[in-house]
């Protein structure tokens, strides 16, 4: 249980602070002075077992610049082993370039060690990886894309070296109103298995007003993947 557990923290850990619901990163930022709150949560059944995994997330984004972004996100995990706060996130995200609709970035980050690992709320060690994010953003539809890297640290026997691909399309379905499909692969944390975790996410966004959105979400798992399927809901505000 200590495994799926972890495996679904990893999991959390590459999703912060993409546009929920979606897993995919994009290279959007808040602009210099600008703050956003995302609020979100899912609810889920893991694989094999039907044990409940839940968690939500806060994540806190503030603009030190109109193209970087400082972001901290604290996660609450439920499952079979226990419950409590995971592992607190801390990026850096930055938009080096931009062509048009086409724009790259880059997210490094930690995750430092806030969760309980006896209960497999967190990795017991600090942290570290980063993304390197393309978006393709055109009025009607857009195509996000990552690709990333973490040094998974940890006191738990897990794999150290994990990497993560991620794509995601977008499309406007009704006046504030965008439709999304996302699919994302990571290595295992579990190092006797080979497979991937990989995820497809289906979903929509309603900008209801300029600042505020809500979305909701459904998340199926395959491969080595921790979840079997949860419905994702959440919030965002910005200031």
């Amino acid at each position: 249980m200590r495994r799926l557990s972890c495996a679904c923290l990893l999991f959390v850990t590459t999703q912060l602070q993409a546009a929920h619901p979606l897993i995919t990163e994009d290279t959007g930022t808040q602009g210099l002075g600008g703050w956003q709150l995302e609020v979100f949560g899912e609810d889920g059944k893991a694989r094999g077992t039907g044990a409940p995994l839940e968690r939500q997330e806060a994540v806190l984004s503030y603009g030190i610049a109109e193209t970087a972004d400082v972001q901290l996100g604290l996660p609450w995990i439920r499952h079979a082993g226990g419950r409590g706060t995971g592992d607190v996130s801390l990026d850096l995200k930055l938009r080096f370039l931009v062509r048009g609709p086409l724009s790259l970035g880059l997210k490094p980050g930690i995750t430092l060690p806030t969760g309980d690992e006896g209960k497999g709320l967190g990795a017991g060690r600090v942290g570290w990886g980063s993304l390197l994010i393309l978006s393709y953003d055109l009025e009607s539809w857009a195509f996000h894309a990552h690709a990333g890297y973490k040094r998974n640290r940890n006191s738990l026997g897990e794999r150290e070296f994990l990497e993560h691909l991620s794509g995601a399309i977008t499309a406007q379905a009704a006046p504030g109103v965008k439709v999304v499909v996302d699919f994302a692969s990571t290595t295992s944390a579990n190092r006797s298995e080979s497979r991937a975790e990989r995820y497809l996410v289906f979903g929509a966004i309603w900008s209801v007003r300029k600042d505020l959105d809500l979305d909701l979400g459904l998340k199926v798992g395959s491969g080595a993947a921790a979840l079997d399927e949860a419905l994702l809901l959440g919030m965002t505000v910005r200031w």
